[in-house]
């Protein structure tokens, strides 16, 4: 080694003995054998470390007045050790915190950040939010707020097939992403990532739609034929070679994680489904007046039950497999025989398990429901939701949609509550961004009080991982992060419709530093205005998913005519709850006073 060279490794070595001896030292105390809690830590140590500090983890119990280093505090804002402290250093503590709110309080001397939460949720949101902080501008803030959640359940509709024997909705039509998605699912990294950023952006719901889980999850006594024996994907030679006792593992440690992150997890059906079963047992078909099919669905929904005590609910769909003429009472009659009737009994039985059910509004109305599934609504321990298609298929439209406000007003005045199904089929491939759209849509929910929350998805796209960009830098990662600022917006918004814009900005900025972030906010903004402008245009006439496709202009052949032309669109009326005018109003100056587009 050359003197020069010697030189520079001593230099190099002091210089990081230097850091490493007069890097600030922070403290950490949090209860860490809280996931949530855990999570929202482990992202305020990366931050922290991220920006030169030092970080010395210690137990909330710990805490004390006389710690002299700066120091962060994630903890729930009644527990005990944490008031007399926080008062000492002149600080408030706060009252009234509900479920998933937090109030982020700074003081000084040492100077201490708090995130303390209302519950669990609460407490990682607001350590999250730290550590967004750090990450964009240091320790150097000054944070006093107090946030509680706008839309109590925030969650994401996955239409995923569980194996090429159980499909989804269209995934059995043999979909390119439906194909995709088999080993994804299977796959615990996949979760994880899902999970972890999702919370991060403030989700808190996760619903897995597939036409009939069962066969995939247990093993239900008298019906052994059904299981899988193992997992098959499509025309990919996957095969994951699992018996059901390792499969249920996988998902109890699935659900065990998501819960960790401060998520509800809930399996989805359509009826009548018996995908595998029926090839197993004959006796087993569609017809609603089958006493061998009912037994059989009563004895999986009992088993799936039994089997996964952090599974929170589970959402039907009648009508799809259903012999269609038959009355919305017979429908949902068949759906209690099968379902809603075994959660009754399991948890009349098991007074400790709550569970939820919600029923989707598909071939039913709330009247109907709330009739027929009153047992199960009056057990203490379980809560029956009702669910409207909210924007038809195109929630990328006006963001003051009418179509179910009826049945969201029935909702209100009995008393109950309901899920708002936000289908997104319109932007698959784009990045959509755009906060205030938003914000208005989350303003404009009618009888706020009696919605429990949304999960917004897609029926025909089944998204785990990217597979169609030109860029192979790109596919492999999580669909979610692909569109990561759009899943943010939503997230972030629905949980707290007053964070500005200026925030945004600022993450914008951290993540291309090389350009101004106003002008790009600016430019995603405006040019994620277009597509929801045109749909709203057509979407009273074009209001399901195969009528209007509109990256592509296009809709289905089959039941549409391809590619929409302008003559298409002139025969179209603006969608419900729409201020702007019909084209051919406009064009015949009949549109009084209405807008143009």
């Amino acid at each position: 080694m050359t003197w020069n060279k010697k030189i520079l490794l001593i230099l190099g070595i002091s210089a990081c003995l230097q850091t490493a001896i007069f890097a600030e030292t922070v403290g950490i105390f949090a209860d860490t054998t809280i996931g949530q809690i855990q999570f929202a830590t482990g992202d305020i140590n990366k931050a922290l470390v991220a920006k030169g500090f030092t970080v010395q983890w210690l137990p909330l119990s710990s805490l004390t007045a006389g710690y002299a280093n700066k120091k962060i505090v994630i903890a729930l804002a009644t527990d005990a050790t944490v008031s007399p402290i926080l008062t000492a250093q002149g600080g408030t503590a706060p009252t009234g915190l509900g479920e998933q709110a937090y109030s982020l309080i700074t003081t000084t001397t040492p100077q201490t950040y708090w995130a303390l939460g209302g519950d669990n949720n609460g407490a990682m949101y607001g350590g999250l939010q730290i550590a967004e902080y750090i990450g964009l501008s240091g320790l150097t803030g000054v944070y006093n707020a107090k946030t509680s959640p706008f839309m109590l359940n925030r969650g994401m509709k996955l239409n995923l097939p569980l194996d090429r024997r159980i499909p989804t909705y269209v995934g059995g039509w043999g979909s390119t992403s439906a194909q995709k998605a088999v080993p994804n699912v299977w796959d615990e990294t996949f979760w994880m990532e899902l999970f972890d950023q999702q919370a991060r952006f403030r989700f808190n719901v996760v619903s897995v739609w597939v036409h009939h889980p069962f066969p995939a999850l247990v093993k239900v006594p008298g019906y052994d034929l059904a299981t899988l024996p193992n997992v098959e994907g499509y025309n990919d030679g996957f095969v994951k070679a699992w018996p059901i006792e390792q499969r249920v593992a996988f998902w109890k440690k699935i659900m065990a994680y998501a819960h960790n992150r401060g998520f509800k997890f809930y399996f989805f059906n359509w009826n009548i489904y018996t995908d595998y079963a029926k090839d197993k047992y004959p006796n087993l078909n569609q017809n609603q007046s089958n006493q061998p099919t009912i037994d059989y669905m009563y004895a999986s929904m009992t088993e799936l039950l039994k089997t996964y005590p952090d599974l929170d609910g589970f959402g039907i769909s009648a009508g799809d497999g259903m012999d269609i003429p038959s009355s919305q009472a017979a429908k949902t009659t068949w759906t209690w025989n099968c379902i809603g009737k075994a959660v009754h009994d399991y948890l009349a039985a098991n007074p400790s398990r709550k569970f939820t059910v919600i029923h989707r509004a598909l071939y039913t109305s709330f009247s109907t429901v709330q009739s027929i599934y009153k047992p199960l609504h009056d057990l203490p321990n379980g809560t029956v939701n009702y669910s409207v298609k909210y924007a038809m298929a195109h929630m990328y439209s006006t963001p003051t949609p009418t179509w179910a406000s009826g049945d969201i007003q029935g909702v209100a005045k009995a008393g109950w509550k309901t899920w708002l199904t936000m289908r997104n089929e319109d932007m698959f491939y784009l990045n959509w961004g755009d906060p205030k759209f938003v914000r208005d849509f989350m303003n404009g929910v009618p009888n706020k009080d009696a919605v429990t929350g949304f999960y917004i998805g897609s029926d025909i796209y089944n998204p785990t991982r990217t597979y169609f960009a030109k860029d192979p830098a790109i596919n492999g990662q999580l669909e979610v992060k692909r569109k990561w600022f759009m899943e943010m917006l939503w997230g972030r918004l629905s949980y707290d419709p007053t964070e500005s814009d200026d925030n945004f900005k600022a993450i914008l900025a951290a993540r291309y530093p090389t350009v101004s972030s106003t002008n790009l906010f600016n430019a995603w903004t405006l040019s994620s205005r277009s597509i929801p402008k045109a749909t709203e245009i057509v979407q009273g006439t074009w209001k399901l998913d195969f009528d209007w496709y509109p990256e592509a202009c296009y809709s289905d052949p089959s039941r549409g005519t391809g590619f929409r032309t302008i003559g298409d669109f002139a025969g179209t009326v603006v969608a419900n709850g729409s201020k702007l005018c019909d084209i051919s109003a406009s064009a015949s100056n009949g549109c009084g006073t209405k807008q143009t587009a």
